[in-house]
């Protein structure tokens, strides 16, 4: 084993020492209930709230698909991402949050089927969402193992094989969700927030200066790919689209939506929204910039393989010391998204699944043992599709952000439209799934999306459905859910609780 894979698997070690023991010791703080494990009793102030949705927002898309999609497409991987994504999501944050933080407080929802659902007190409305969101989550949730074992399988030469340092970033996020549950994972996540963003900065500086400094890396690409600089590889339909749908998914994100609900109060939305538009598009833009360079220092990488150009350009142009460092900034980002995604389908499959069984009947710490449970089996799973992983991450961010994108109006009809209907909502998630998977996997000819990316036509149909169908079915305004709904947002109290 070489001396740089022995300094990197050591500092590794230390890193995932610290978050293990971070999780350790919030298990002392944390109660034995449901709403404790899922929720962190709701109690998270700026820092930690914002660490928590930035956290689980920032994933190994930033570090691993973001640069390799520049790698392709060039500095234009930038603005793809952030064009809306660093104005609209914030300020959708707080437009969804607000309200379903007051229903949170109040009846105790957990996810976006409780807010959904509960708005016409409709079970089997509630159930086909959740199933929807587990259908795109898992997916997305493999891809932080796939990046934290690529990562560590290059950093280290090899030494630590892809299917270990994937089982090595597993079981650490394992441990510290099921021991802490959401208080731990939040907790993790304010550690690993300062470490990403700070490691992130580090590399940025120490992989220009090696270029020469940021004016002659770009120079070098120019020599080599000058439409890389340009927005040649990317059409304003792609790119169009992917700014619609990158500004409205993460709002919609299960894991982000529930971590808006474990704030102390709205206040701390505002913050967010102040706090989150700087940060994120410093860090993309540093992302981007990087991938586009390893074009002149790691040349002809095909597909997919430009997934590794982070990890590689961090062997090729970093110091053995500064290694371990820098990689435990990488394995931030990818695993704070990873605990969350795996909390929200553990709640999402407790809370609007099993607790509509006789299982509803356990007691609170035989549930809070079967979340536990749930966490390991989707680990477990999640390992085993990052294993036969088929495509790049890019790809499976994609369908996964269209996806939860679609979950966008029916979220907002329940929250500010009292003539939204039930079967409205049914329709609109229906239709705007099915297009989705239908363009995508070619199903229906791709042609018919014009040009689009499948997603924006799957929303905007979504939409159109949405009200064509409320208007065409009868009125729900006197639902006595949706008179309880309007009267928390108006701010008074509630004489009952719906049913």
């Amino acid at each position: 084993m070489s001396d740089q894979a022995i300094y990197v698997i050591t500092m590794l070690i230390g890193y995932m020492g610290v978050i293990v023991f971070i999780g350790y010791k919030s298990s002392h703080v944390a109660s034995k209930t449901l709403e404790d494990f899922h929720m962190g009793g709701r109690e998270f102030k700026s820092f930690v709230l914002f660490s928590a949705v930035f956290g689980a927002n920032i994933s190994a898309v930033t570090l691993i698909g973001v640069p390799g999609g520049a790698y392709h497409k060039g500095w234009i991987m930038w603005p793809y991402f952030a064009t809306a994504w660093g104005w609209l999501t914030p300020l959708l944050f707080y437009t969804i949050g607000n309200r379903s933080w007051r229903l949170g407080k109040s009846l105790g929802y957990m996810t976006i089927s409780d807010v959904i659902g509960g708005r016409w007190q409709s079970s089997g409305l509630a159930v086909i969402i959740s199933l929807i969101l587990i259908v795109f989550t898992v997916p997305y949730l493999m891809t932080g193992l796939i990046a934290g074992g690529r990562t560590l399988q290059i950093l280290t030469e090899g030494a630590v094989p892809l299917w270990l340092g994937e089982l090595i970033v597993a079981l650490a996020v394992v441990f510290y969700v099921s021991v802490g549950g959401m208080r731990g994972a939040a907790w993790v996540n304010a550690f690993q927030t300062a470490i990403f963003l700070l490691g992130g900065i580090a590399i940025f500086v120490v992989i220009a200066w090696k270029l020469g400094g940021p004016v002659e890396a770009t120079q070098k690409v120019v020599a080599l790919e000058p439409e890389l600089i340009s927005r040649d590889k990317m059409s304003w339909k792609t790119f169009f689209s992917y700014g619609v749908i990158v500004g409205i998914g993460p709002a919609m994100f299960p894991q982000v939506f529930m971590r808006l609900l474990t704030g102390k109060d709205p206040r701390s939305l505002k913050q967010i929204m102040c706090m989150y538009p700087a940060v994120g598009l410093l860090i993309m833009f540093l992302m981007a910039m990087i991938g586009m360079w390893g074009v002149s220092v790691v040349p002809g990488l095909v597909g997919s393989e430009s997934d590794n150009i982070l990890p590689l350009l961090l062997t090729k142009l970093t110091p053995v010391w500064m290694m371990g460092i820098l990689g435990a900034a990488a394995f931030s980002a990818m695993m704070s998204t990873m605990d969350s995604q795996l909390l929200c389908v553990t709640t999402m499959i407790t809370r609007d699944l099993l607790h509509r069984t006789s299982l509803a009947r356990l007691s609170e710490h035989n549930m809070v043992s079967i979340s536990r449970l749930l966490v390991v089996i989707l680990t477990v799973l999640s390992y085993v599709l990052a294993m036969f992983n088929p495509i790049g991450i890019m790809r499976i961010v994609e369908f996964a952000f269209a996806g939860f994108g679609c979950m966008l109006a029916p979220t907002l009809g329940a929250l500010y439209w009292r003539r939204c209907t039930q079967y409205g909502v049914l329709a609109s998630i229906i239709i705007s799934e099915v297009v989705l998977i239908a363009l995508t996997f070619g199903f229906i000819p791709k042609e018919l999306a014009f040009g689009f990316l499948p997603g924006l036509i799957a929303i905007a149909l979504g939409v159109i459905s949405l009200v064509f169908v409320s208007y065409v079915t009868s009125s729900q305004e006197e639902h006595e859910s949706t008179k309880v709904y309007f009267e928390l947002f108006n701010g008074q109290k509630l004489d009952s609780a719906p049913a």
